[in-house]
């Protein structure tokens, strides 16, 4: 003889008498049941209480089981992270259907690049190494606290990395050929910061030069230019470029070839 089929549901309970009869709402549809016959938890039913509800074939209550606040909660977390992976799996699929395997690889790499490995190692006034992104919290007002490392906070120069990654991904928003060239940002804007970087160096030493000169009166400009000289060739000798700064520049000149191609070729069609 075949068992009779029984599914189950999640339902609420509506009422719950003295006398053992409730009632049970599953889907909008209310099912009435006896405490004696079908309850199967250690705990009285309570009205609004979440419970498992089984049926029988013939669409009858077989049990009713409590659903604990911490059975609710593990449920809503698994699909949240459910949710959470199909999320990014549908994220990646677009990103690599607009970007491609490798652009994005190559968005890894810089990224990696830049917060992983050291970009450039300064021995000046105190040995140390910074990585790509601490390069960028850095101020170079000063030339001890650029030596020094002395950055603290989020500062525009992360701010406008972080756009130009972005705009890597421009090509997800816009099939526009204009959109493609995007890709072009990161190696722009290190090409900006770099030269920016220089100058401020060059301006700070140059600085030091003018305050020494003032000290010492106007017949000391030209030593105190001289010494501004020395002064930068010491800053360039003292910097030396690490594993970050070749990943960062490599990647961001292969991004900057896709973007600049893929333009040329939706372009053309």
């Amino acid at each position: 003889m075949q068992a009779p089929s029984i599914t189950a549901a999640r339902g609420r309970i509506l009422t719950c008498q003295p006398s053992g009869q409730g009632t049970v709402s599953v889907g909008g549809v209310q099912y009435p049941f006896d405490v004696a016959s079908h309850w199967r938890s250690d705990t009285a039913p309570a009205i609004n209480a979440a419970v498992d509800v089984r049926f029988t074939s013939a669409g009858a209550v077989d049990s009713l089981s409590l659903v604990t606040a911490r059975q609710i909660t593990q449920e809503e977390m698994a699909g949240a992270a459910r949710l959470a992976r199909e999320k990014g799996q549908q994220v990646w699929g677009n990103a690599v259907a607009a970007l491609g395997v490798k652009a994005l690889g190559a968005i890894g790499v810089l990224v990696a690049g830049a917060l992983l490995f050291n970009t450039i190692n300064i021995r000046l006034f105190a040995a140390v190494s910074r990585s790509y992104w601490q390069l960028l919290g850095l101020s170079a007002d000063s030339l001890e606290g650029f030596a020094r490392g002395g950055g603290g906070g989020f500062t525009s120069s992360q701010f406008f990395f972080l756009l130009a990654l972005g705009a890597c991904f421009a090509t997800m928003a816009s099939n526009h050929p204009k959109a493609a060239l995007g890709k072009c940002a990161p190696l722009l804007f290190i090409v900006l910061h770099t030269g920016m970087l220089y100058m401020n160096i060059k301006s700070a030493i140059s600085d030091a030069g003018s305050a020494m000169s003032g000290i010492a009166g106007a017949r000391a400009a030209s030593m105190a230019q001289q010494m501004a000289s020395e002064m930068l060739g010491q800053v360039w000798q003292g910097m030396s470029f690490g594993l970050g700064f070749y990943l960062v520049l490599a990647s961001s000149i292969v991004l900057a070839a896709y973007g600049y191609g893929e333009f040329k070729r939706k372009s053309i069609v």
